[in-house]
């Protein structure tokens, strides 16, 4: 099946989806990464430029793997108007993460507050490295998992043939 999706690809409104979920997704996880650590010159000040890059290179690998997931679930059910599981619901459940753990700790101390739940954030080391990379490790197993999803879909078909006359 996977191979079939690949292949509705070729067509504008498909390969179309992938460049603006891209851009959506990315925009994301760098809303998260202003959001809890100001923006990229202030990162950089204070962990510098390495872990700002590895940062950004982790947004593309994130963004890009939520787009593919996407898109393929997409054009999936297009094509067999069967959804995977948890195509559209990783990438979500993905920004949520972010937005509790290295996202706007103001927000999130008020989120839990209202549901009964007090606590101190604890802010990790490098803007909060450890909770992206746990991010990406979510979005990777979710990918693995919606792939294979998609290329074990099963679609009905009719092996019952009318009779002539």
């Amino acid at each position: 099946m996977l191979t079939i999706i690949k292949n509705e690809l070729k067509y504008p409104k498909n390969w179309v989806l992938l460049p603006i979920l891209f851009v959506f997704f990315f925009g994301l996880y760098v809303f998260l990464d202003f959001e809890g650590n100001t923006n990229y010159r202030l990162m950089t000040e204070a962990f510098g430029l390495g872990i700002v890059m590895i940062h950004i290179v982790i947004n593309i690998i994130i963004a890009i793997l939520s787009s593919i997931m996407v898109t393929f679930a997409i054009i999936n059910q297009k094509l067999t108007k069967i959804d995977p599981k948890g195509s559209n619901a990783i990438p979500f459940l993905t920004f949520i993460f972010g937005l509790l753990t290295f996202g706007c700790t103001g927000c999130v101390v008020a989120f839990f507050t209202s549901v009964g739940i007090a606590f101190t954030p604890i802010i990790l080391p490098a803007g909060n490295m450890l909770w992206k990379v746990l991010a990406l490790l979510f979005v990777i197993i979710g990918f693995a998992y919606v792939m294979y999803t998609i290329e074990h879909t099963k679609c009905k078909i009719n092996t019952k043939e009318k009779a002539n006359g």
